[in-house]
């Protein structure tokens, strides 16, 4: 939804009758409120010299003084610094010029209490500036201050100010439950009177969308839409046409997405919803010549193709994917590796499966580790197998090497190959010998491989670097334990595990573990037991039910193995432990599943 319903562009609706105009765009479009980790720098934001306010409405020269010198501050030691001056000739002044520019500051400064600061000082000097408005209702909406939101509506709609600000704000954060929910309470505290504002109607028209109460959504805005002298954008549309198609009501859906294309032809939040409707109704041949029909920028055309490619694959119509690829434009502003990708899959469910893989190998970019993932499992298709490792490290940067080797060497796992998922995890520490990621997981692999001296040797490595780490401990620990009959040994590094992180329940099973073999039983029950409290993992299981078995605990080492059984059935090493001591049990289980 959020795709489709994104914020819309500023261009479509009326110029605000304020003086402070210019800043409207630079307040609703600025990421700064969303994104409050950036670090943009600050000379590519901070107005240029040419929009310093105009020294002729100071009357002194000593307030000339003080500007030229919060000047100074804001270039030499940033936004920050430079609030507090300006924000004192801005209040001193009550200069709209100047208070415009204290808010840009503000926002720059991404210091939300600044931010509001400034929009109350605005609103003191012009209560009906849109803009203000708008900047003071993104910080109470993010500070969930619902009560304040409520205020701040009721005196907008009382000073005539447009509301369009809100169902923007709430199509670009739909996704964050807690401003919505902020939004919802606020609007549902408003009198009946105001409640009937266009824009609070139309914000309430999306809540009940987003809550699931489609039938109420589809009566409200379609009185909306009624009104004569209603704002109809093609968000009223979006929520109506989507609200249709949740109850099932495709064939309305369409239509009402035909009706908006007619009010705002060529746009494209209302054209991919309505192709993507389209192709889900079965009507994918429409949809393309609807594409096809439509009179787009190129940007628009390749992001809409890209869209419907996507829709057709996900609906199985890899011919008029590829007919609809070579529709795009000539120029791919640098989406040919999404146009590749996806013409790649469409060639693989036409079972050209060669050509998928070659173009494929093609995609770079954001789409790199999709490919090589998507190329990994098409060799596994062909037989291949053999030939991914080399893929793999031939395509991947040094950068993203552990994180890509790590998803392939899990594919091999799955498909049974551990032997290349050595082979890969090795050969890539060849390249990164850095890697401590690498060449824990090359350790743990060598222990399933039965080559426990190379895990030996990998976690003293490993151990040496940190030897504080109980992950690296705990492993060392086990695989003594497992593997050879140093115990000592093996506990001292499992205490040492336990000792800095007591509620791991891998360290605590190995250390129960360990005092099993060491013939400590109720010690062994004790930590097993805390183990499987922790995780009812199936390899605890096996552990704890041995443990409890030597003690003669029949009836209960039985009762968590079959607890084991019933979401890890196919666990090797619960079942090589069941085997050895209670046989009968998956007898049994045999005879209870159905035939």
């Amino acid at each position: 939804m959020h795709a489709i319903l994104g914020s819309i562009n500023n261009k479509d609706y009326p110029k605000p009758i304020t003086k402070g105009a210019w800043l409207l765009f630079i307040l609703l479009s600025l990421p700064l409120l969303n994104a409050c980790s950036q670090n943009t720098p600050q000379q590519n934001i901070l107005p240029s010299s040419e929009e310093t306010p105009n020294t002729d409405t100071f009357v002194s020269e000593s307030k000339i003084e003080e500007l030229l010198n919060a000047e100074f501050i804001l270039q030499r030691e940033g936004p920050n610094k430079a609030f507090e001056p300006f924000y004192e000739l801005a209040s001193q002044s009550g200069d709209i010029t100047l208070i415009e520019r204290l808010t840009h500051i503000a926002v720059v400064s991404q210091n939300y209490l600044y931010i509001e600061r400034s929009a109350n000082l605005w609103l003191s000097a012009d209560p009906t500036s849109e803009a203000a408005y708008s900047l003071k209702l993104q910080v109470l909406i993010k500070d969930n201050r619902a009560e304040e939101v409520t205020t701040l509506l009721t005196n907008a709609i009382r000073h005539k100010v447009s509301l369009r600000f809100l169902p923007l704000y709430l199509e670009d954060n739909v996704r964050d439950n807690d401003q919505v929910n902020t939004i919802e309470v606020a609007i549902s505290a408003l009198s009946p009177e105001l409640k009937n504002n266009q824009y609070i109607q139309v914000s309430y028209a999306h809540l009940l969308l987003l809550s699931g109460k489609y039938q109420l959504a589809i009566d409200t805005s379609e009185q909306l839409l009624k009104k004569t002298n209603a704002d109809k954008s093609e968000t009223l549309y979006l929520i109506l046409a989507f609200s249709q198609k949740n109850l099932g009501r495709l064939d309305d859906a369409i239509k009402t997405l035909y009706t908006a294309l007619k009010h705002f032809p060529s746009k494209t939040r209302v054209l991919t919803p309505l192709i993507d409707f389209l192709v889900e109704n079965g009507q994918s041949q429409v949809a393309t010549e609807t594409y096809q029909k439509a009179d787009l920028e190129t940007a628009e055309k390749l992001q809409v193709g890209i869209n419907l490619m996507r829709t057709l694959l996900e609906h199985n119509q890899p011919g008029l994917t590829l007919s609809t690829a070579d529709s795009l434009p000539e120029k791919q502003l640098g989406l040919s590796n999404q146009i590749q990708y996806l013409t790649a899959i469409a060639l693989a469910q036409l079972d050209k499966k060669a050509q998928a893989i070659e173009l494929m190998k093609k995609v770079d970019g954001n789409l790199r580790t999709n490919a090589t993932n998507q190329l990994a499992l098409w060799f596994y298709d062909e037989g291949k197998e053999n030939d991914i490792n080399n893929m793999v490290l031939n395509r991947t940067p040094r950068e993203n090497m552990p994180e890509q080797v790590d998803t392939i060497s899990r594919l091999h796992e799955e498909k049974g190959h551990t032997d290349l998922s050595f082979e890969l995890v090795s050969d890539a520490l060849i390249a990164l010998p850095e890697s401590d990621a690498l060449r824990y997981h090359k350790a743990l692999l060598a222990d399933t491989l039965g080559n426990w001296e190379i895990t030996e040797k990998e976690l003293k490595f490993l151990l040496q670097k940190d030897p504080d780490n109980p992950q690296y401990l705990n492993a060392l620990g086990y695989t003594l334990l497992s593997q050879t009959k140093r115990i000592d040994e093996a506990m001292k590094y499992i205490e040492s595990a336990y000792e800095k992180v007591d509620s791991d329940p891998a360290i605590i099973d190995s250390l129960g573990w360990g005092f099993f073999l060491k013939g400590e039983f109720e010690q062994s029950s004790y930590y097993l037991k805390k183990a499987w409290s922790i995780l009812p993992d199936a390899e605890i299981a096996a552990h704890y039910g041995e443990s409890l078995w030597k003690q003669r605990h029949y009836k209960e080492a039985i009762a968590v193995w079959e607890a084991a059984l019933k979401t890890s059935p196919d666990t090797p090493l619960l079942l090589d432990t069941i085997k050895r001591l209670s046989p009968s049990l998956l007898e049994e289980r045999k005879q209870d599943k159905p035939s």
